[in-house]
């Protein structure tokens, strides 16, 4: 699984709705459909219903939600911190 994965699952996990999470990705709806069901797919599990036009998360999916929005703070976090010592490095970091 990669960040962007988690990036996706997110997306339409919030709207519930494939077609809205690729816009609001600028991605193609079928590349977002295939990153799901990639995921689902990878861990043999069902991540949402499929409802009419929009999507639910199953229980499953709930978990792993909340395990996506964690990784994915976690990253920015990271990523905020190392642009942090790229602009105002450490007596620490220079000596490396």
């Amino acid at each position: 699984m990669t960040l962007h994965q988690f990036r996706v699952f997110v997306a339409v996990a919030e709207r519930q709705h494939l077609t809205q999470a690729a816009a609001a990705l600028h991605a193609a709806p079928s590349a977002v459909s295939a990153s799901i069901a990639a995921l689902e797919i990878e861990y043999g599990l069902s991540l949402f219903d499929r409802v009419g036009r929009g999507l639910r998360l199953t229980p499953h999916g709930t978990v792993m939600l909340e395990e996506a929005r964690g990784v994915l703070a976690r990253a920015d976090a990271a990523r905020a911190r190392l642009a942090r010592l790229r602009t105002k490095p450490s007596t620490r970091d220079v000596a490396r």
